[in-house]
């Protein structure tokens, strides 16, 4: 039985017309943008509410918790086509969020967190389901760009929809916001439908329940090219996850500056993650079919370069670096989930972007912890050292695991390739 890397190669698929990508990505984008603005404004709404932060901090938790069912998350998307799935989930959602409209006091925070908690579970079905679409909308060339172009849509809406959450919570009240982001679910839902593809009938999982659940996360592990980028994924994200504490030791410790200055850090690293995509977009189309993987390890080490910068005194040289870790992150990004794309089959799309997505978040959140108990007890300067080794040397682990890759091989079409 054929190999992941050695199956046969399945047919292409016929390149769909740039309306329905455009209407794929945009509608996305805005719904994304919609979810940002919600979270930044719930957190600030129950903050004002109980005067807790540790119970702010919760509405964040309760937003990215269901990643954590990511396996289960993927078996749904694989039993159904993908275009209907996501119109019906944001159409649930845009009523889901409204649910906030009967939050009037503290006694409603409960409330709020089980509004934030089913928006994540729909956005993290949503994405596993989009990363599936997105594999019948573009030939499999394309998927490089079509990713980064989504991504560069996505950094930008991320750039102002915090401010924006902000705002409309300050001046227009925090139900304002619950509708402003049943509207995007709207618009993402109209978006959607109006995309012309032609899915095949979803292929109803073979084996057992367990077996089915983790069909996913084996899938990574037989395909010696996906494991590869995703260790690296994983390694890199370790280790960039402590930037979530250690760029508050760099404003004050660093720079001399209150904390309100890692606004104007993230705000310069939202600026490169825009121009990030757009160099992610260009640097593909010098890169051969099968190649994505390098733009991985051109990100990772662009993050890796950005860091070290902030190690260095000076405010010129800390925006900088933001600058430079944020062109990093869409092509780290971009390679990862375009190479699970084109190294995974049809049926089993929803749930290898599942279980890519819970592995590289994992190491992030368990590297967010860690970092707030050492941050209080080691200088700032050894872990953001800490950081560039953790981050440079998964980037060279991809750089040296690729060279022993066979040319690039198409997805196998079915399960029991990955046997």
């Amino acid at each position: 039985m054929p190999t992941p890397e050695t199956a046969p190669p399945t047919p292409p698929a016929a390149p769909r017309g740039r309306r329905d990508v455009r209407l794929w990505i945009g509608g996305t984008s805005v719904s994304i943008f919609g979810d940002a603005a919600l979270w930044i404004a719930v957190g600030v709404w129950v903050k004002d509410l109980t005067g807790s932060n540790g119970a702010a901090g919760l509405a964040f938790a309760a937003y990215v918790m269901p990643r954590l069912g990511a396996p289960f998350l993927g078996l749904v998307v694989d039993r159904f086509r993908r275009r209907p799935l996501i119109v019906l989930l944001n159409l649930v959602l845009s009523v889901w969020v409204l649910l906030a409209l009967f939050v009037h006091d503290e006694g409603g925070v409960w409330l709020l967190y089980l509004v934030l908690f089913g928006i994540g579970l729909g956005v993290g079905m949503h994405n596993a389901a989009g990363s599936a679409l997105l594999t019948n909308l573009v030939h499999k060339d394309e998927l490089g760009r079509a990713n980064a172009l989504l991504r560069t849509m996505q950094e930008g809406g991320m750039l102002v929809a915090p401010a924006v959450g902000a705002f409309l919570y300050l001046r227009l009240g925090a139900h304002v916001v619950a509708v402003t982001e049943s509207v995007t679910f709207l618009v993402c839902a109209l978006c959607v439908f109006a995309v012309r593809v032609e899915e095949p009938d979803p292929e109803p999982p073979t084996g057992s329940r367990t077996e089915a659940l983790a069909a996913g996360v084996r899938h990574l592990a037989a395909t010696p090219r996906l494991r590869a980028v995703c260790l690296t994924m994983a390694g890199g994200l370790l280790g960039f996850g402590f930037i979530e504490t250690v760029i508050y030791a760099v404003a004050d410790q660093g720079l001399h500056r209150s904390a309100a200055f890692v606004g104007v850090l993230t705000v310069a690293k939202g600026a490169g993650s825009v121009a990030g995509g757009v160099l992610a977009t260009r640097l593909l189309k010098h890169l051969a079919p099968g190649e994505e993987a390098l733009l991985t390890v051109f990100g990772l080490s662009l993050m890796a370069a950005g860091v070290a910068l902030l190690i260095l005194p000076g405010v010129a040289l800390a925006l900088t670096g933001v600058v430079v870790i944020g062109l990093g992150i869409p092509g780290a990004v971009v390679g990862l989930y375009t190479s699970v794309q084109r190294y995974s089959p049809a049926n089993l799309q929803g749930r290898v972007a599942a279980a890519t997505s819970m592995l590289a978040t994992t190491p992030q959140v368990l590297a967010v912890f860690t970092s707030a108990v050492l941050v209080a007890h080691v200088d700032f300067r050894v872990l953001l050292a800490v950081m560039v080794v953790l981050i440079g040397s998964s980037a060279s682990y991809l750089a040296v695991r690729r060279r022993s890759f066979a040319a690039p091989a198409p997805a196998p079409t079915e399960v029991e390739t990955t046997a």
